[in-house]
């Protein structure tokens, strides 16, 4: 392996070398044909997994109206991939392209000398909005003219990965608040004295409420996956966005016998955000941590200011593993079970593309795992 590679080989063909191979696919009818049936997304990759060819569904995909716009590009590169930038040599060279199905595929392919297929996510950084694809890829050998070719396809699967958390998630979380609140509205039904009464009454409001917020959640999620959602900005106190969250979240299961601990946040510290979508990051980012936390840990939120700038940590104790770590901030990826990856991808998406703010992670022995969000500090005006 190449020194200027963490993962795949990092030779590139030259300019010269593409527009050769180019002119040999585009000379054999036979191909053209073949090519040309394919239903869906795909290209040519040469053994250098860059692309040479491609058909008029990609160029549709990616926005642009000749193939050599991409003319020797590979796929994560073509596509925007956050890592494809990570190595000097591209895509398929960093850390982080080990866990990728799309050059495993290929890289499978070339090794098997057959076709191989793999489910696989990326997230893409495009113009500062960041942006999920759940892909079913191909990749199949083909020689023409005695050199080494390979048909890459990519069907998208987000649809079937949206319906997959709907099933799991989504309606999973629904039942739970439903059948709470119908607990409770059959113990009203038995007769209680009225103290009893009043307290299983705002009980009752509260888990409707859950049950009204969680609907609405769903909704705007899937707005901000379309690119629909327009965040409701206010100016709150910072202190009292967080002491909710936390107070909510220390009646939830993950929470028994585990601790939140939270600093002193001075009442002046004020931040212009969407009340629900900011709740709902951070409750995402505290249940993350206290679920990776075992009986008796602590889990710990800092808020640290810094001029005009408000950096907002979550600690847990536990490290992640190198395959973790590459995969965290992608759509259905998770660590809980199969449909149970929206949490951590919900959080970047929220934070970068609709709150103005950027999120971000490290974990390491000595810190444990941190996540954090930063964002501009509020002003009230004159």
């Amino acid at each position: 392996m190449d020194n200027n590679s963490q993962y795949a080989k990092p030779d590139r063909s030259s300019d010269d070398e593409i527009r050769s191979d180019f002119d040999i696919l585009a000379s054999e009818k036979m191909f053209l044909d073949v090519f040309g049936s394919i239903s869906g997304i795909a290209a040519i990759l040469d053994s250098n997994r860059q692309i040479v060819y491609g058909n008029n569904e990609l160029l549709d995909m990616l926005g642009i109206n000749s193939i050599e716009e991409i003319f020797g590009k590979r796929i994560g590169e073509a596509v925007s991939c956050q890592h494809a930038n990570d190595n000097i040599s591209g895509c398929g060279t960093s850390a982080a392209c080990s866990v990728c199905g799309t050059v495993n595929a290929i890289l499978t392919s070339q090794q098997t000398g057959g076709k191989v297929v793999r489910e696989t996510r990326i997230t893409t950084s495009a113009e500062r909005l960041t942006k999920s694809l759940d892909l079913r890829v191909s990749s199949v050998p083909l020689q023409i003219k005695g050199r080494q070719y390979y048909v890459f396809a990519m069907q998208d699967i987000s649809t079937e990965k949206r319906n997959e958390y709907l099933e799991r998630i989504f309606l999973h979380d629904l039942l739970n608040s439903a059948g709470s609140l119908n607990g409770i509205l059959s113990i009203l039904k038995t007769g209680t004295n009225p103290e009893e009464e009043r307290s299983l009454i705002e009980i009752s409001e509260e888990a409707s409420r859950d049950l009204v917020e969680e609907i609405i959640m769903h909704r705007k999620l899937r707005q901000a996956e379309n690119g629909d959602l327009i965040p409701d900005f206010k100016l709150y106190s910072l202190a009292e966005l967080v002491n909710s969250v936390v107070a909510k979240t220390k009646g939830d299961f993950c929470a028994r016998n585990k601790e939140i601990l939270i600093p002193e946040i001075p009442e002046g510290i004020l931040i212009e955000t969407d009340r629900m979508l900011f709740g709902r990051i951070l409750m995402n980012l505290v249940k993350n941590a206290l679920e990776a936390s075992s009986n008796g840990d602590i889990v710990k939120i800092d808020v640290k200011c810094s001029g005009n700038l408000i950096r907002i940590e979550v600690h847990n104790r536990l490290v992640m593993n190198e395959e973790v770590r590459h995969q965290v901030f992608q759509r259905s990826f998770t660590t809980k079970g199969s449909g149970r990856g929206t949490g951590t991808y919900s959080v970047k998406l929220l934070t970068e593309n609709y709150l103005k703010g950027r999120a971000g992670f490290v974990s390491s022995d000595s810190t444990g795992t941190v996540f954090f969000m930063e964002f501009l500090k509020g002003e009230k005006s004159n």
